[in-house]
């Protein structure tokens, strides 16, 4: 056993890393504990940027499109609609335009609802209004010019509402920064609870480990010696957690995906399009294992300050 402090060799990580172990397992109730407590917080936290992603994707594939519908009223005539149709085509922003017959929209409702498409159908009469759907430029719907032809269309016979797409795009937009605020408050709050957890489990197998530790430090070891396997031990907790929490995460994303998609396909389109990136897991492995590590640092840093564990 060395007694110097300046150089580890790589026989002494591994004993480390041992030593952790083997610790871990012999106090496994304990170290259950501790990984389920950074489990929890980090499955937390995926669960909000899960959230947001998809919402963010969904956001992404509506950026660069703006969209007016253009709702009909349930009585509207023939001669109205035609009348309607006439003035978009005069206008060039609208004149891309589509038009959705009440049978579509009850169709595209009972595809996005496919579980309401039964109480839909006990109706004596299509609720569903026609439309048309225009694709307008972004630089061209932000215009004064455009809100003062909007304002124009709203004022023709047979038009109940004009709906903007983008309108709904930036709620989206302030909804993903609030849950992305709310993840990380929470999972602030979750993992500084888990750190302390930590610490107070590597500060019990401190103190089980007494005796060891008071004739490891007689026969000369050094501090390094004795605090480096509860360093790493709460470095494999709050890792293991972490890869607990990943792997709850996405079992609980496959199973939406698989039991909600079927009957709610607008929830699937936006919450279970896809699970999180690499580039948002990597921190939530760095995460868990960081706050492993600073329960454990505060945790040996304690027992220093209090030499010798045993009376």
């Amino acid at each position: 056993m060395p007694h110097r402090d300046d150089a580890l060799p790589q026989t002494t990580f591994s004993y480390f890393f041992r030593e952790a172990a083997r610790r871990m397992w012999v106090s496994k109730r304990t170290s259950f504990v501790a990984v389920a407590m950074i489990a929890i917080s980090l499955f937390i936290v995926g669960a909000f940027l899960l959230v947001a992603e998809n919402l963010g994707r969904a956001v992404a594939q509506a950026g660069g499109k703006s969209r007016v519908n253009i709702y009909l009223t349930t009585d509207a005539t023939p001669q109205q609609i035609a009348a309607v149709d006439s003035w978009l085509a005069a206008h060039g922003e609208f004149a891309g335009r589509r038009f959705v017959s009440k049978e579509v929209a009850l169709t595209r409702f009972r595809q996005y609802f496919a579980n309401l498409s039964d109480v839909v159908g006990q109706l004596d009469e299509n609720p569903f209004p026609a439309s048309f759907e225009c694709e307008i430029a972004p630089a061209v719907a932000q215009s004064p010019a455009f809100a003062q032809q909007a304002k124009e269309l709203r004022a023709i016979p047979g038009i109940d509402e004009v709906q903007f797409d983008w309108e709904w795009v930036e709620k989206l937009k302030k909804l993903i920064n609030l849950v992305n605020l709310a993840g990380i408050i929470a999972g602030g709050v979750l993992a500084i609870a888990a750190a302390f957890t930590i610490a107070n489990v590597i500060r019990l197998t401190m103190l089980l480990y007494r005796e060891e530790i008071d004739i490891m430090r007689l026969v000369g070891a050094t501090e390094r010696m004795i605090r480096g396997p509860f360093l790493i031990e709460g470095i494999l907790q709050g890792f293991i957690g972490a890869v607990a929490a990943i792997a709850l995460l996405f079992a609980a994303f496959a199973a939406g995906r698989h039991f909600l998609a079927p009957h709610y396909s607008l929830l699937w389109s936006f919450l279970f399009n896809g699970f999180l990136p690499w580039r948002k897991l990597l921190p939530l492995l760095a995460g868990g294992t960081l706050a492993g590590y600073l329960g454990s640092w505060l945790s040996v840093r304690e027992s220093g300050e209090e030499e010798p564990l045993s009376s």
